[in-house]
């Protein structure tokens, strides 16, 4: 028994490549989790319990396989493209909340990562290649950083920081969205890169730095997404409520219209009635009714009747 658990401390206290790819899975299914609760949380989505399951499920696994076949850095590329996918065809999302989706997430994962990797080898006095193949370092510090995760996802829920993306948002906004979510993922991409091959060589204050200018980037983003998005509606509320203001004008002209022709009718009926003309009277309440017949056949114009025919 001594023996065996001697075995397995060795096993993840060495640098040990193929305990790192098993134990990769379920770090992989924990992280999709993360990503997908942060997704829901920040878009505040509706998501069916199935289709939760089959996103993190089909995320995880992609990026298992992608690691494996596909070599670094070329592993990430491969990975946002098929993270797009899944997202659009999973959670059932139009382009700009699929961008959204698939960006955010990654910026607050490589926030996490800026701000703790570099002091973690430092308080350990390890390597990055240490960090990355020994599983005894690389465990722990991922525990910690969903953790902390999970502690964000829990403080967004709880005082409600949304992001509502209209679907019908104009295309110059969403374009300028596109263009800022996606200049942000190439840098994520830079920023991985250049972390995971000189994270020995740069100095706490850099990676302090750097931590707040992604910080910076976040808040912005996040800023700029929400006052763009509260435009888009102030702007349609504007328009809807010139449209109001038109039907309005129009129901005054023809109220306006209805009274001039109700006075007429009451005129003309108060020159009969005065010269005692009560054959004329007749001849004119006649004359009215065909009118009123006519004004109530236009019934078959209301919209309710052309869009559903049975109630004609």
């Amino acid at each position: 028994m001594m023996e065996f658990l001697n075995n397995i401390w060795v096993a993840l206290n060495t640098p040990n490549e193929g305990l790192m790819k098993i134990l990769s899975i379920p770090l992989l299914f924990v992280e999709s989790s993360l990503s997908l609760f942060l997704i829901i949380t920040i878009l505040n989505l509706k998501v069916e319990l199935k289709n939760k399951i089959l996103y993190i499920v089909i995320t995880a696994l992609s990026s298992f396989i992608i690691s494996i076949l596909l070599i670094y850095p070329f592993n990430i590329i491969f990975n946002y493209i098929s993270i797009f996918i899944i997202i659009h065809f999973t959670l059932k999302t139009n382009y700009l909340k699929t961008i959204v989706s698939a960006v955010l997430p990654s910026i607050i994962f490589t926030l996490m990562q800026t701000l703790l990797f570099n002091p973690y080898i430092t308080l350990l006095n390890i390597s990055s290649e240490q960090l990355l193949t020994v599983p005894i370092y690389k465990i722990p510090l991922s525990l910690i950083a969903y953790a902390i995760i999970f502690f964000l996802i829990f403080i967004i829920k709880h005082r409600k920081w949304y992001i509502n993306l209209l679907d019908d948002i104009d295309k110059k906004s969403k374009s300028l969205i596109i263009f800022n979510l996606l200049f942000g993922l190439a840098y994520i991409m830079i920023e991985v890169v250049i972390t995971m091959k000189y994270l020995d060589v740069f100095p706490l204050s850099y990676t302090f730095a750097n931590f707040i200018m992604l910080l910076l980037y976040f808040i912005i983003s996040i800023y700029s997404i929400s006052k763009i998005t509260k435009l888009a509606t102030t702007t349609m509320q504007l328009e809807s409520a010139e449209e109001y203001n038109k039907t309005l004008r129009i129901l005054h002209d023809n109220v306006r219209g209805f009274k001039h022709d109700f006075d007429n009718i009451v005129t003309t009926i108060g020159g009969y009635v005065n010269t005692d003309d009560l054959e004329g009277l007749k001849e004119y309440y006649v004359q009215l009714q065909q009118d009123c017949a006519r004004v109530n056949n236009l019934y078959i114009l209301n919209p309710s009747s052309i869009n559903n025919p049975r109630y004609i």
